[in-house]
């Protein structure tokens, strides 16, 4: 099924214009708008800010008590997570959900995955749980697994959640919103320094924190 280009367009510039309007509310959240949207696509850079969390081993003066192989934790606030463009696409909309992409701020090139944040989404029965996957089984791009997206409702695995379930109370700032919860406000990146045989060793970490 296709929407009328007129009809199709005149969502867009609604969707768009109430994304202009709660502006405010979106940068004071990291994410802004850029100059290169233009129909039918929606461009917007995130800027995560949550400081960066180093994990080390106590120091030698740490208290006696500590339990074996315990880590000290220590913020940097001047470091966060990468930033990233979400390139989301409103063809055929709302027919369809809003797709998403993710690109590179600088080289607008699209995001490998072992070079992206990652997507934490909390559920009363499931848990924490990644929602930022590595390759859907149509486009074979990392997708965003999440309610109201496009690559969740066309995912074979998803046939019975249909997009039409959520269309009347989805909106493009709705979308915009739940990308920035599970990609920055439920998770924090940390790495942790070890020592293991003489040698330094690093691990980045994504910790997802429980946040009403």
């Amino acid at each position: 099924m296709r929407v009328d280009g007129d009809v199709s367009r005149r969502k867009y510039d609604l969707e768009v214009s109430r994304l202009i309007n709660q502006r405010a509310a979106l940068e004071a959240r990291g994410i802004f708008m850029l100059g290169s949207s233009e129909f039918p696509y929606v461009n917007l850079f995130y800027a995560p800010r949550v400081p960066l969390r180093l994990l080390v081993p106590p120091p030698p003066n740490a208290p006696p008590n500590l339990p074996p192989n315990s880590m000290v934790m220590v913020d940097i606030p001047s470091m966060a997570g990468r930033g990233f463009t979400a390139r989301i696409d409103l063809s055929d909309y709302d027919v369809v959900a809003p797709s998403i992409e993710f690109f590179d701020p600088w080289s607008n090139q699209p995001l490998p995955f072992e070079l992206m944040f990652r997507a934490i989404e909390f559920e009363q029965q499931r848990g924490p749980h990644a929602v930022l996957l590595p390759d859907h089984p149509i486009t074979h791009k990392p997708f965003l697994c999440l309610r109201g997206v496009r690559e969740y409702h066309e995912h074979p695995q998803h046939t019975g959640d249909d997009w039409f379930l959520y269309r009347d109370k989805t909106s493009l700032f709705s979308v915009v919103n739940s990308l920035w919860r599970v990609a920055i406000d439920l998770i924090r990146p940390q790495i942790m320094l070890q020592v293991k045989d003489g040698q330094m060793q690093v691990q980045v970490q994504w910790a997802p924190e429980a946040k009403a």
